[in-house]
């Protein structure tokens, strides 16, 4: 999944919490009972807003340490690229300490 696509999400999920938490505070005309049972609906809502915003987290996560790995690879490629060509270039001069 995308990173953009778990953003997204993440929002959505988000936004739905708040708008159902802010349609709950209004308990003038609800009764008792179904204020509870909106009340229990909201908490999980955020609980399932949560887990979500988490999920995204950890998502995010791993997709930059997987490109910090990936930078750190590129760079020891670019380091042993550069070690080989001074290798030769030396080679090429007859240098006695080939070493770079």
């Amino acid at each position: 999944m995308s990173i953009k696509r778990i953003l997204i999400q993440g929002a959505l999920v988000a936004v739905t919490a708040m708008s159902i938490t802010a349609c709950s505070d209004d308990h003038d005309s609800v009764s008792k009972n179904d204020s509870a049972t909106t009340d229990n609906k909201v908490e999980q809502t955020i609980d399932k807003a949560s887990d979500q915003l988490k999920k995204t987290g950890d998502a995010l996560s791993d997709k930059a340490h997987e490109a910090g790995e990936a930078i750190n690879d590129k760079a020891t490629d670019a380091g042993n690229a550069v070690e080989d060509a001074c290798e030769k270039a030396k080679e090429g001069m007859n240098a006695k300490d080939s070493d770079c």
